[in-house]
């Protein structure tokens, strides 16, 4: 079992810090198997040995990104067993918390709780990882060295578009989405880019024109293979007003697609306008920017 980043006697104690309205006495072991699949996804992101050094910092030390693991694990975790913590499991059957004093909300009320506690987990992720890039950057000692020399760290700089490129051209400013879509990167990267420009050296004469295209293609396919807690809130929004509360499991592909295909074209429109300035220095190697989904290869629907 992977290690909690927090101190199970004191952890309601520790969580009411971090969490906005947390039941102080929220039981640890009530939630302990959603902060596990949190500390999960989270290595994901920073890597395992990051993960780890920062599980085992002392809370007494008072580390900025150990605070901001705890943050964003809460958040995430809050989320994902919200369910749980709504309805009561027991061999009698399941049945949802109503007396005198406290009710169960409303749908309404349960989709606003939930889009807070995403946003709140892409902000406490964002803010993690820019703790990790700002150590690393110029230090020759740095105070998380295993996120210093860690493949998550080496794959993100390599990638030909950044955060600044995802807040430049679709408003997206957060280096967890970055992170989280890195295999769309990767994927568009050999897909379009690299039989245009090989050379990853001869990137930077095209960069905008480059990163331009690569975002709206990217975009494009997150919203279709992407998680819906993994997607930014303007696409969240998008899918919650469109989609009718009776016809939700049918609705939501139908709308994911338009809404995809929206970006697709904005994404063929900006590849030919990297095709135009390449248009002389060498033969150009074109693929179609839309290649069919099927179930095997798509991960929407796979979640």
């Amino acid at each position: 079992m992977i290690k909690i980043p927090f101190d199970r006697d004191s952890f309601a104690e520790q969580a009411k810090k971090r969490i906005s309205g947390i039941n102080v006495t929220l039981n640890y072991d009530n939630i302990e198997s959603g902060l596990i699949k949190s500390g999960v996804e989270i290595q994901k992101v920073i890597g395992e040995k990051t993960y780890f050094q920062l599980s085992n910092i002392t809370d007494e030390a008072n580390d900025p990104a150990r605070d901001a693991l705890q943050r964003a694990m809460l958040h995430m975790t809050i989320n994902d067993q919200l369910i749980f913590l709504i309805a009561r499991i027991s061999n009698d059957g399941v049945t949802v918390k109503k007396n005198d004093d406290e009710t169960t909300i409303y749908k309404y009320q349960e989709d606003a709780l939930r889009n807070a506690l995403i946003n709140t987990t892409w902000f406490w992720m964002d803010y993690l990882i820019k703790i990790l890039n700002r150590d690393s950057e110029g230090s020759e000692s740095p105070m998380y060295p295993d996120w210093h020399a860690s493949d998550e760290r080496k794959e993100l700089s390599s990638l030909p578009v950044s955060q600044a490129d995802f807040r430049k051209w679709l408003g997206i400013d957060n280096a967890y989405f970055v992170a989280r879509t890195k295999w769309l990167i990767l994927s568009t990267t050999i897909n379009q880019l690299n039989p245009r420009i090989k050379d990853q050296e001869k990137w930077a004469d095209h960069h905008d024109a480059i990163a331009r295209a690569v975002c709206y293609s990217v975009m494009a396919q997150a919203c279709l293979r992407l998680p819906y807690a993994d997607l930014p809130e303007n696409i969240r929004k998008d899918i919650d007003n469109e989609q009718t509360k009776s016809n939700k499991a049918q609705a939501e592909p139908y709308i994911r697609d338009r809404i995809s295909t929206q970006f697709f074209n904005e994404a063929e429109r900006y590849w030919a306008d990297l095709d135009r300035i390449l248009q002389g220095e060498k033969q150009i190697q074109r693929r179609p920017v839309r290649e069919s989904q099927n179930e095997e290869s798509n991960k929407f629907y796979h979640c």
